[in-house]
């Protein structure tokens, strides 16, 4: 006898980030910055429309629907816009805040249709009936403040026996990697305890699943940001059936993507040479914008171990091929479908590379660079003006890893040094 399974069948989104900005993208294009300042919210009404296309249960958005507390009225408006879609499409949501979009002050926040249940700054559990009479316990927290570094999910109930289906809702860092545990840590462990049929995971921008049963899944963000944040974005469709895994499809969403390659420089011993290295890296990223049917933001970085001729060539006209290729993609780009944007040709010296071609000075100039390296107060002394000025405390200083900012302005020193003395060497041999 064949039976109907029964099932729910529900999205679930997070960091959404409406109102997110993409000012430390060197942009120059006009038409680039407008579209970009439209892809989130794109991605967000696309994101609406197959919830409603696909006839989901319910809608689970795990946090950080904002990009900061006190929201933009324009990604307000967008929000209870497609909150009233879902609701004239008879589809509850479920949200929680998260540490971006903390609720520090309801006042400033734009009332949502009824179909939008949020969850308190307290675990608590919601409950809903599918149209197909499936019983639903969802249990949540909103933050209330920026930084929760104490594991609230110990104060999540255990499973509801009564119902077919508990789901947890959680914006946080899992405690068991090497995350920061500010932003309500949790072990996976411990939220398997409880019992609950699925996890639905926000906080993280890259999509994962960090356990396998029952599911904890962080669907990654819906469109990104910079680089750091390449590859397809969106959201998951999850079906969730008694007695079986999870079923996870990840749905795209963003119409734009963040496209980084990296590869050898190799020899380059001529201008043309230059040239079609660089312009052969991005004739795949151009293919890849028409395979995926996805506009793309490209950067590309090439390695090289030092060679003194590549290097010359580098340094001496990269920065020019740059804007060329810039103004001969805006031009494509007037008859493509799909966009391609380059933002920024980079070179990268391999550990290995040599400095200079003389052995003392070489070892000498090594020699000097690793003593400032070593040197803690004379780094502090360098960045002590930049860490006193206030848009960087407010802005950025607040926000990075202190020795990974370190490591970084230190690796950028290093480059420019070898490719300065290459370039250098290669002109007193030339003239």
């Amino acid at each position: 006898m064949n039976g109907v399974i029964n099932m729910v069948r529900f999205i679930h989104t997070a960091d959404l980030h409406l109102d997110q900005t993409f000012k430390n993208l060197p942009i120059k294009d006009d038409y680039l910055q407008h579209a970009l300042s439209e892809a989130t919210l794109n991605s967000f009404d696309n994101l609406i429309q197959t919830a409603i296309n696909e006839q989901v249960d319910f809608f689970l958005i795990a946090g950080d629907i904002y990009h900061g507390a006190r929201a933009t009225l324009r990604a307000q408006f967008a929000f209870s816009n497609g909150m009233q879609r879902l609701a004239d499409a008879d589809i509850p949501v479920y949200m929680i805040y998260g540490n971006h979009d903390f609720d520090a002050d309801a006042d400033h926040r734009l009332k949502l249709p009824k179909n939008v249940y949020i969850f308190g700054a307290e675990p608590e559990t919601k409950y809903l009936s599918t149209p197909a009479g499936e019983s639903v316990a969802i249990t949540g927290f909103s933050y209330d403040q920026q930084w929760i570094s104490e594991d609230r999910s110990e104060a999540y109930p255990n499973r509801d026996t009564l119902v077919d289906y508990h789901i947890g809702l959680l914006h946080g860092d899992n405690s068991s990697t090497d995350g920061q545990k500010r932003y309500a840590p949790f072990n996976p462990s411990q939220l398997a305890s409880h019992g609950y049929d699925y996890w639905a995971l926000g906080h993280i921008h890259k999509g994962q699943v960090i356990y396998e049963n029952p599911a904890m899944v962080y669907p990654g963000n819906i469109q990104g940001a910079s680089f750091k944040e390449d590859g397809a974005k969106g959201a998951l469709i999850v079906n969730l059936a008694k007695g079986v895994p999870a079923e996870l499809e990840f749905i795209e969403t963003a119409e734009w993507q963040f496209q980084h390659s990296t590869r050898d420089l190799g020899p380059v011993n001529s201008l043309d040479t230059l040239r079609n290295t660089i312009e052969t890296a991005l004739h795949e990223h151009i293919m890849f914008a028409k395979d995926e049917a996805v506009n793309v933001i490209s950067r590309m970085t090439f390695l090289t171990d030092g060679n003194e001729e590549a290097l010359y060539w580098w340094n001496t006209y990269a920065e020019e091929l740059l804007e060329q290729l810039q103004w001969s993609l805006r031009n494509q780009n007037a008859s493509r479908e799909q966009k391609v944007y380059l933002v920024s040709l980079d070179i990268e010296v391999k550990d290995q590379a040599v400095w200079s071609p003389s052995p003392v000075f070489n070892e000498s100039m090594k020699q000097a660079f690793e003593s400032i390296v070593q040197d803690t107060d004379q780094y502090k002394k360098v960045i002590e003006d930049l860490e006193k000025n206030g848009q960087w405390q407010r802005l950025i200083g607040s926000a990075i890893d202190p020795d990974q900012f370190k490591a970084d302005i230190l690796a950028k020193a290093k480059e420019k040094i070898i490719v300065e003395q290459a370039s250098y060497s290669q002109e007193q041999r030339r003239f």
